[in-house]
């Protein structure tokens, strides 16, 4: 039988009136990797914070190995043995690799207490060697891929002895193969008997590598399961509370003949390969590609934020050069980030000022913005979005990611804009959230509206897009009718493996 090694009793957690936890009782066995799913708001992310002491709870105990302890602060969470590696990562980019790994716990020498570097160095490539990892330990972290960092960011937690390690969506923006590296470190650790809850809104990953799941649903505990006795429909319909039987939505209508934007050999600072494409009215187009394609570069160029260097550029038939992304918005171009936190949204500020900064001209009565027309056009746009909590004076920071997204969509769509381009629009938001987001795309198409998907979730594209361009390098190698393709066949087309 195995050892619980983390046990929860009755944890509660509110902030102002709402209850992000309520009463959660869970357990979690030595060696085994424990998914922690649920909807976004569930409460996973303030559990995580209860358990790394960056939130203290309301209410509830917490035991290691059967003795009840207190977890006031990160630094005695560490203590204690329990570390998180979060999507942000805290690596310090200028030190190399070993700096990294064993920061504030080198190997000294000497009376003084000078860092051994010698030893540093030494220890750092048989602890790499142990995981079977080929990192050079003399490195600089900036020279690293996200993959790479995140499993310097694991050895860093385990240098110190970190008994459970909570890993929150380690998987995002990382490659196939970069996936396959960390699940074979993930394996290893298992053996040395490393316990893991594993965060993830990637269902597929739950299945490859956990042992057991818990399912969050609204700030409660709706279960867990072994993950051999249960199957993603199920877990699906605990997390959200329903069947979800189609996760795209049928389009009834077809792309119109207009041609909303045009380029010919466009070409912009930070693209790799000058581009030519059409975007119909009321045609979802995807760009797709593998991390380092260059769509997201694109994206950008697009809208303005890189600068022209060559080629040509029509909005509605009408040649433009795009200096700036004002000059995309006068020419109906809105444009919604792949980071939403840092360049989508104030986070400090409230739903009601970040659903409207962009549309300031609409609420001016003579030189001043009207206050009630400003409200009642942010308490609108969030009842469409069906955000929740529908309280438009709430600061964004305390939304979950899917409900922050459909404020940095809503956000554009005030100003009904003909072109909207769209990255990653789903990136880090739970599988009910997402339905949201892919009907709210379609009808925006329904109305007309052109839109540019780009993706890095094959399956994204193919379930959702008319078109489908896939770039290489920064060129587009191939142009795909959406209708029947695969997200193998995609993939397979990304990686160069069909012409």
């Amino acid at each position: 039988m195995r050892q619980v090694i983390l046990e929860l009793k009755n944890i509660h957690k509110h902030f102002g009136g709402i209850k992000a936890l309520k009463g959660i009782d869970l357990s979690v066995c030595e060696g085994e990797v424990h998914a922690l799913v649920g909807e976004n708001g569930a409460g996973k992310s303030t559990l995580i914070k209860i358990l790394t002491g960056a939130t203290p709870m309301d209410q509830g105990e917490i035991y290691l190995n059967g003795k009840k302890v207190i977890i006031e602060d990160p630094v005695s969470a560490r203590f204690k043995g329990i570390a998180a590696i979060y999507q942000e990562l805290s690596l310090i980019e200028h030190l190399n690799v070993a700096q990294n790994i064993f920061l504030g716990n080198e190997p000294n020498k000497g009376i003084l207490g000078w860092v051994d570097k010698k030893s540093l160095l030494e220890k750092t490539q048989n602890y790499l060697k142990t995981f079977g990892i080929q990192i050079n330990s003399e490195i600089k972290v900036h020279k690293l891929g996200l993959g790479e960092k995140r499993i310097i960011e694991i050895l860093k937690a385990l240098s110190v002895n970190a008994k459970i390690l909570l890993l929150d969506e380690p998987t995002t923006g990382m490659s196939k193969v970069e996936i396959d590296t960390l699940f074979e470190i993930i394996d290893d650790l298992k053996k040395q008997r490393v316990t893991m809850i594993y965060i993830s809104h990637h269902l597929e990953e739950i299945f490859r590598i956990c042992d057991r799941v818990s399912v969050l649903k609204d700030g409660e505990h709706s279960g867990t399961f072994e993950i051999d006795n249960v199957d993603m429909s199920t877990l699906i319909r605990t997390m959200v509370g329903r069947d979800i039987k189609e996760e795209f939505p049928e389009r009834d209508l077809r792309p119109g003949a207009d041609v909303l934007l045009k380029t010919e050999n466009f070409f912009a600072e930070d693209m790799l390969k000058p581009v030519s494409l059409k975007l119909h009215s009321g045609e979802i187009l995807g760009i797709t590609g593998i991390i380092g394609a260059g769509k997201s570069e694109l994206g950008m160029a697009l809208f303005g934020a890189s600068k022209t260097i060559s080629g040509k550029f029509w909005v509605k038939g009408t040649e433009v050069v795009l200096k700036n992304p004002e000059d995309a918005r006068r020419n109906g171009i809105a444009f919604i980030p792949e980071d939403r936190k840092e360049q989508g949204l104030f986070l400090n500020q409230s739903v009601e000022d970040n659903l409207t900064v962009a549309n300031i001209d609409q609420l001016l009565r003579g030189l001043l913005v009207s206050m009630s027309k400003k409200r009642q056009i942010a308490v609108d746009t969030a009842k469409k979005l069906k955000v929740t909590p529908l309280d438009t004076l709430n600061k964004v920071k305390n939304l979950s990611g899917g409900n922050q997204q459909k404020v940095v969509i809503g956000k554009w769509l005030i100003g009904n804009p003909p072109i909207i381009i769209v990255d990653e629009p789903t990136r880090g938001i739970d599988v009910g959230a997402k339905v949201e987001i892919y009907n709210l795309i379609k009808e925006l198409a329904d109305n007309g509206a052109g839109i540019i998907l780009l993706s890095s979730e094959f399956k994204e594209v193919s379930g959702l897009c008319d078109r489908i361009l896939v770039l290489r390098k920064g060129e587009i190698i191939r142009e795909i009718k959406s209708k029947g393709v695969s997200s193998r066949e995609i993939l397979e087309i990304a990686l160069g493996g069909i012409n």
